[in-house]
């Protein structure tokens, strides 16, 4: 049997030797704890059965992750340990909350959705249905896991989860808004650049549509169907996404992997 999260967890330690790992010791036990925590990471998401938030999906996402914080260390001449650490905690886990039966509250068809009881959901969905709530169960899930929440800045990391969210409704902040956190723009920017310059870019579309579709997040005064989707999302990018991703794609483009990743993103543009 093919073991999914090995290969994920190969794939993901070579970019990281490649990029911020062999810096000084403190970047070193940085690398270490994020190490573990991509494990934890793919491991959970290995059980996925959503179309896009897939094991899949959150390597490229830590990859992109990855090549900002080489882009950073590149600009800036370094990269504080703390910074690599919450940025990837935020990244591996923002979209976590998705899964069912991934915090220790979920019972089969109970699901922990709130501050209150479980409550029931309909198992005949798959796990993108549980879009609305993934920004509060990946917040509970960092807090339940005791090597997560001892080393990161649950603080710094919960608001980058409540800002990843580029398309649900309720995720109306703006990067403009002084409250944010630089780590906040970034992982709402690494989540939209991972959907812009995947490989298999008009594939990912439609997962992504169908996945959002069923959490019934589409905003069908903008798209009523997936082809009015598929004809109007290059519009919707340049007009609500753009001034969210604009500042680290200049970023990205101060390495040569930076750049590739850049020059996929616009050509499917």
């Amino acid at each position: 049997m093919i073991n999914f999260t090995r290969i994920a967890r190969h794939e993901f330690e070579k970019v990281l030797s490649e990029s911020i790992e062999h810096q000084d010791s403190d970047v070193m036990r940085a690398s270490d704890i994020i190490k573990n925590m991509a494990l934890i990471s793919f491991t959970r998401f290995a059980k996925s059965n959503s179309l896009y938030f897939s094991l899949g999906h959150t390597l490229s996402t830590s990859i992109i992750g990855l090549h900002l914080l080489n882009a950073m260390r590149c600009r800036d001449g370094l990269i504080m340990p703390e910074q690599i650490i919450n940025l990837m905690a935020s990244v591996l886990f923002c979209n976590v909350g998705i899964l069912k039966g991934v915090l220790d509250e979920d019972e089969g068809d109970l699901q922990k959705l709130n501050d209150q009881k479980p409550q029931f959901v309909d198992t005949d969905f798959t796990d993108s249905a549980m879009w609305e709530y993934k920004a509060f169960r990946s917040k509970k899930f960092i807090q339940d896991v005791s090597f997560l929440d001892t080393n990161t800045n649950f603080k710094e990391v919960s608001r980058a989860i409540d800002y990843s969210d580029f398309f649900a409704q309720k995720a109306t902040i703006r990067t403009d808004d002084k409250d944010v956190s630089d780590t906040a723009k970034y992982v709402r920017a690494i989540q939209v650049i991972t959907l812009m310059s995947d490989q298999n870019y008009q594939r990912k579309m439609v997962e992504f549509y169908l996945s959002a579709k069923e959490a019934d997040l589409i905003d069908k005064s903008i798209f009523k169907n997936l082809a009015e989707f598929r004809g109007k999302w290059v519009q919707y990018f340049w007009e609500r996404l753009y001034p969210d991703v604009g500042e680290e794609i200049l970023l990205l483009r101060e390495t040569s992997e930076g750049r590739s990743i850049v020059s996929k993103m616009y050509s499917h543009l």
